[in-house]
């Protein structure tokens, strides 16, 4: 029996290295794409700000794997909970599952509070600085 436990157990070994350099590699290769998550309240004054997202957004098309959660139902409020997004989050974008950007872009805010900081324009930075694009 401990002759073929040894074997095993290097075999486990090697194959569990081998795997945690392929998932390295893969987290630094930008082909493998780039996951985004986009937060949101589906409702005015959110939607405009949206659309000037997705207009980023679809720049990366085949780069990015983009998944919404709207913050008012059960999957939304699931999402922003394992995610420590508390409060009324308005708009939030995870890069990589890191928040990345939290409230309105600058000047896009109806009131100061809910204003995040960052522009649209640093979405877009921040993607093709990811995407190597």
């Amino acid at each position: 029996m401990n002759r073929n436990l040894i074997p095993a157990l290097a075999l486990s070994a090697v194959l569990a290295a081998a795997g945690c350099s392929a998932d390295q590699e893969k987290a630094d290769d930008p082909s493998t794409g780039v996951d985004v998550d986009l937060v949101y309240l589906n409702h005015p004054p959110v939607q405009p700000v949206l659309k000037d997202i997705n207009q980023v957004l679809a720049d990366y098309k085949g780069k990015v794997s983009v998944s919404r959660y709207d913050a008012d139902t059960p999957e939304g409020k699931e999402f922003t909970d394992e995610h420590d997004l508390t409060g009324h989050v308005a708009i939030a974008v995870l890069i990589d599952g890191k928040v990345t950007f939290k409230g309105f872009p600058t000047g896009e805010a109806p009131i100061k509070s809910a204003e995040g900081d960052w522009e649209i324009e640093d979405l877009d930075a921040a993607l093709r600085q990811r995407t190597k694009g």
